[in-house]
């Protein structure tokens, strides 16, 4: 009985462990709320709230576009993507190089990191601070940091691409891709978008919702670990 009972012990232990192990979005960059300890944040006085989801989802009235009842207006305006002589796709119908499609998930995300829109410019307002447009620290409500990557995305990696074209230098696309310690493509998602079904968007490398790998990457990059998940080197 004493050893099942310090078997119990041992797994509750590691159970606690894990659990309070885990990467959270509270106080991450990505928690605008007041009660955040990260620099950009709601702080207006009678204006601030202190929810943390409300920056980017709601549970009622959302904006309707088919991602997660998102509570933002997507990004618009004049985009420049990478663009390189092996990719070459500022050629073709498609013309990547050009902009965004209308429909790509990293719109959404270029709603705070293009630098020019306001974070506390939400959908569907929170009820704690009475329903108004929360004002956020610093007072221009804008990403001042390395993170405000701005319109012109020449100088990043690439986004808004359909994978499957581009076989030469990435390590095919989900369904076949290459294991890195048994990590495979299958573990970055790639999207739907006017360019294909198999888009990579900034969401495939990043997860919004978890800082375990700065900045939010979804598995390390020691060794080029994440990189060498799709590029064949």
């Amino acid at each position: 009985m004493k050893k099942v009972l310090a078997l119990v012990a041992v797994v509750s232990l590691m159970a606690a462990a894990t659990v309070a192990s885990a990467a959270t979005i509270k106080n991450s960059k990505h928690d605008l709320s007041s009660g955040s300890t990260a620099t950009f944040k709601s702080s207006g006085v009678g204006t601030s709230t202190n929810q943390i989801c409300v920056f980017c989802h709601t549970p009622h009235n959302a904006i309707q576009n088919g991602y997660p009842l998102w509570n933002r207006s997507a990004a618009s305006g004049s985009f420049l993507l990478y663009s390189s002589g092996n990719m070459k796709n500022q050629y073709g119908a498609l013309k990547a190089s050009q902009g965004f499609t209308t429909n790509s998930v990293s719109l959404y995300c270029m709603s705070c990191h293009d630098g020019g829109l306001v974070a506390g410019r939400i959908h569907n307002l929170p009820l704690d601070n009475g329903k108004v447009i929360p004002t956020m620290t610093p007072a221009a409500d804008q990403i001042t940091s390395t993170a405000n990557l701005g319109t012109n995305l020449q100088n990043d990696h690439p986004v808004n691409f359909n994978i499957v074209n581009f076989g030469g230098a990435i390590g095919t696309s989900q369904n076949g891709g290459k294991a890195i310690g048994g990590l495979t493509t299958t573990n970055l998602p790639l999207f739907n978008s006017g360019r294909g079904t198999s888009s990579l968007e900034c969401a495939s490398c990043h997860a919004v919702h978890d800082p375990g790998y700065v900045p939010f990457l979804r598995t390390t990059n020691a060794g080029s670990y994440l990189c060498l998940t799709c590029h064949n080197k």
